[in-house]
C-alpha cells in the first residue's frame, strides 16, 4: 500500500524532503503543509525585503540537482555567475525547483499545523500521525517529515510598558510584510534591538528608507561584542566558499571526525607543529576579523568590538557584511546611527528607557530615548510546539527543564559530564573554552545524528523524522542529506542492526551536545549549531548510509571547494545499492 506521506515546511528542508521521499518510494502519496502564502520558509515573498541578500557565495546556495546558475532551467532574472544572491532571486529559485519537481501542486499553503498526535494500533504501537490545521481540519499520515526549521516563533522580550507603547513595535520576522510601513514621514526615530545577523540586516534596511529616519541600535554588554565578517564577493575565492573546503573546515576541531590525519595532526595535542599551527590559524582568523571591521577607527566602533580572545567562541554571532553596505561606515560616522551598549529597562508610550553598560543600578542614570518604531531582532523560539510534552521528549525535541523528572535531569547531567571528560580527552584545545549555562528555558534537540531521536530508533518506529534540524553554513545540502537519512530509515533503507543500543545513541548526542557547548559557547549549549565542520557532518551521514564520503579525489579532495553538486548522485547510489 501506497503510504500516506505529510511533510511540515515548504522551504528548504520541506522541499527537498518531498522531492527526496518521491524518487527513493514514487507511490508515495505526498503533502507539503505551508502557513505561508508562497514555497521558500524564510525565503518566501512574505519575508523578502528591499536589500535582504543571501549569505551563500553563487553556486553553493542550491540544490544537488539544480544549479541556479543555468539561467534556462531556473529562469531567474539574468542570474550573474558571481557576485551576492538576492532575496527574491532566492525565492524565485526555490519557486522554479518545487515547479519542475511537480511539487507545487502537492502543497497547501495556508496550513499552519497546530497539533500533532500519535495513531495506534493494538499493543500500543504507533501507527502513523494524526495532525490538526489552525482551521480546524485534520488529517492523518503514515509518514511524518518535519522540515519546519529548528526556530520559527519570533520572539520579542517580556519588558515592562511594551504593551503601552503607542509606536510600531514589530519583530523582524514582519519585515518582508510590514516593512514600507517604516518608510512613513512620521517615522523619524527608529530603534533596533539585537546585536547579531537579523540586526545589521534590519539596520541596513532602515538606512535606505526614503524618510531617513535616526537609527538607534542597541546591543547587549558581553564579550562578544558584534563580530563582523567583511565578504567581498569578487574575489576568486571568498572566505564563504573557503569554508567548503577540507583544508580551511580541519583547523577546526570536529566531534565527527576524530579518525583523521587531520585531527591526529591539529587537535590531539600529540604534535608541537600542529598545536602552533592551529594556534596561528585562530589567530590569524582574528586578526583579519579585527582588521577588516577597523574597531578602533570610532568611539562607536569600539563599543562594539569583540574580545579578541573570545573570536572562537564568537563564531555563531558573527554578521557578515558584504562589500558595498554601509552599516559600518555609518557606525563609524556616528550620524545616521547611535550605538547603545546595554539593556532596555522599560518603555513608555513613546520612548525607551536605556540603561548602559556603565551605568550603575539607579534609576536616575537611565537615558530616555523617544522613538517611533521598534524594530525586534531578538531570535525566535523552537518551531515543534505542536508536539505533546510526552511526544516532544520521546523525539527528543525541546522540552522546558522544569517538565523533565528529577531523574531525567540527573541522567542528562551525568551524561553530558561524562561525555565531556571524553570529549576533552580528545580534544585538549577545548579545555580553555568553559561551558556556559543554558539562556533558555528548555533542553537542546537531542536527535541522533540531528535526526531522529535515540527513542524512536531503539523503539523502530519508522513514522517520523526531522529534515533541516540543524544550524549550519551549508543549509541547502544540508536539507538534502537530512531528507535522504531520514527518508532512508522511514522507507527500511536504514536497518535497525546499522545503530547502537538507545543508550549508546544517547551518549552519543551528549557527546555531541557537550561538544557544541565547548566550541560554540552559549547558543551551542541550546541549540545543534555546526559551523566549519558541517563536511565532517556530511561524511557521517553519508557512512550512515552506506555511500562514499569523499567525492572529489586528488589534491582536490582538500583544496576543492565542496557544493552541492557533488552529491548529485546518491539518491540514485542508495537505491542501486539495496537494489544491489
Amino acid at each position: 500500500m501506497s503510504p500516506r506521506v505529510i511533510v511540515i515546511g515548504a522551504g528548504w528542508a520541506g522541499l527537498s524532503a518531498a522531492r527526496t521521499y518521491s524518487l527513493v518510494n514514487p507511490t508515495a502519496d505526498i503533502t507539503i503543509l505551508d502557513d505561508d502564502d508562497s514555497v521558500g520558509g524564510v525565503w518566501s515573498v512574505s519575508r523578502i525585503y528591499p536589500g535582504l541578500l543571501a549569505d551563500s557565495p553563487r553556486g553553493l546556495f542550491e540544490y544537488s540537482d539544480l544549479s541556479m546558475l543555468d539561467e534556462d532551467s531556473v529562469s531567474l532574472d539574468r542570474p550573474e555567475k558571481f557576485g551576492l544572491i538576492r532575496g527574491e532571486e532566492v525565492h524565485n529559485y526555490l519557486h522554479a525547483y518545487a515547479l519542475k519537481r511537480d511539487l507545487l501542486r502537492r502543497i497547501r499553503f495556508r496550513s499552519r499545523v497546530i497539533e500533532a498526535e500519535r495513531l495506534r494500533h493494538g499493543a500500543n504501537k504507533a501507527a502513523g500521525w494524526r495532525l490538526t490545521l489552525s482551521t480546524g481540519e485534520t488529517l492523518d499520515c503514515d509518514k511524518l517529515v518535519v522540515a519546519s526549521g529548528l526556530y520559527s516563533a519570533p520572539h520579542v522580550p517580556d519588558i515592562q510598558g511594551l504593551d503601552a507603547f503607542a509606536g510600531l513595535s514589530m519583530h523582524s520576522k514582519l519585515l518582508g510584510k510590514q516593512h514600507h510601513r517604516l518608510a512613513s514621514p512620521d517615522i523619524k526615530s527608529v530603534f533596533v534591538v539585537g546585536g547579531c545577523k537579523s540586526a545589521t540586516e534590519t539596520v541596513n534596511l532602515c538606512l535606505a528608507l526614503p524618510n531617513k529616519p535616526q537609527i538607534h541600535w542597541i546591543v547587549r554588554g558581553n564579550e562578544y561584542g558584534v563580530p563582523i565578517l567583511y565578504n567581498d564577493p569578487t574575489l576568486p575565492i571568498s572566505i564563504l566558499s573557503a569554508n567548503n573546503t577540507r583544508i580551511l573546515s580541519a583547523f577546526s576541531p570536529s566531534i565527527f571526525d576524530t579518525e583523521s590525519w587531520f585531527h591526529q595532526f591539529f587537535h590531539s595535542g600529540r604534535w608541537w607543529l600542529g598545536n602552533w599551527l592551529y594556534s596561528k590559524f585562530w589567530s590569524l582568523v582574528a586578526w583579519s576579523l579585527m582588521r577588516d571591521a577597523e574597531y578602533d577607527k570610532s568611539e562607536q566602533g569600539r563599543m562594539i568590538k569583540p574580545d579578541v580572545d573570545k573570536l572562537f567562541h564568537a563564531l555563531l554571532h558573527v554578521s557578515l557584511i558584504h562589500k558595498g553596505n554601509p552599516v559600518l561606515e555609518e557606525i563609524h560616522k556616528a550620524n545616521r546611527i547611535k550605538v547603545h551598549v546595554g539593556e532596555i529597562d522599560h518603555l513608555s508610550p513613546s520612548a525607551l528607557f536605556v540603561r548602559s553598560k556603565t551605568s550603575s543600578e539607579t534609576s536616575s542614570n537611565l537615558e530616555e530615548i523617544p522613538t517611533d518604531a521598534i524594530l525586534w531582532c531578538t531570535g525566535f523560539k523552537p518551531s515543534t510546539t505542536f508536539f505533546s510534552p510526552a511526544d516532544a521528549e520521546d523525539l527528543g525535541l525541546p522540552i522546558a527543564f522544569s517538565a523533565q523528572t528529577p531523574a531525567t535531569q540527573q541522567r542528562w547531567r551525568d551524561l553530558h559530564a561524562a561525555a565531556d571528560a571524553e570529549n576533552l580527552a580528545t580534544f585538549p584545545h577545548l579545555r580553555p573554552w568553559p561551558i556556559h549555562a543554558s539562556k533558555e528555558p528548555h533542553t537542546n534537540y537531542r536527535m541522533y545524528r540531528q535526526i531522529i531521536s535515540p527513542r524512536t530508533i531503539a523503539a523502530n518506529d519508522r513514522s517520523i523524522c526531522f529534515a533541516g534540524f540543524i544550524s549550519n553554513s551549508q543549509t541547502a545540502f544540508a536539507s538534502e542529506i537530512t531528507a535522504l537519512w531520514g527518508v532512508a530509515w522511514m522507507e527500511g533503507l536504514l536497518g535497525r542492526d546499522r545503530f547502537g543500543s538507545e543508550e549508546e545513541m544517547e551518549f552519543d548526542v551528549a557527546k555531541t551536545h557537550a561538544w557544541m557547548a565547548r566550541r560554540y559557547g552559549v547558543r551551542g549549549v541550546s541549540g545543534p549549531e555546526v559551523v566549519m565542520e558541517v563536511q565532517t557532518y556530511f561524511d557521517v551521514l553519508m557512512k550512515d548510509l552506506g555511500l562514499k564520503a569523499k567525492r572529489k579525489g586528488g589534491w582536490m579532495e582538500y583544496f576543492g571547494i565542496y557544493g552541492a553538486g557533488d552529491y548529485r548522485t546518491i539518491v540514485d547510489e542508495l537505491l542501486e545499492k539495496e537494489r544491489g
